[in-house]
């Protein structure tokens, strides 16, 4: 089970961290809670900023407007 959970909306992405309880659902494509670190070739890194707490995604999860802050 993953510690950072993202789930797709009409309008978005929630971004849910188990670990701490942090939440976010942004409605432009800038995370405020959260951070994307590094791209892989089809993956990338989402860390929490309140614990510190990181998990390696895959790319298809991210909405095409958070793909490009990724990169």
């Amino acid at each position: 089970m993953r510690d950072i959970i993202i789930s797709s909306k009409v309008n978005g992405l929630d971004v849910i961290c188990r670990h701490c309880g942090n939440n976010e659902s942004p409605k432009n494509p800038f995370l405020n809670r959260f951070r994307l670190e590094g791209t892989g070739k089809n993956s990338t890194t989402v860390r929490c900023l309140n614990c510190q707490t990181a998990v390696e995604i895959p790319l298809s999860e991210l909405s095409s407007l958070y793909y490009h802050y990724a990169c």
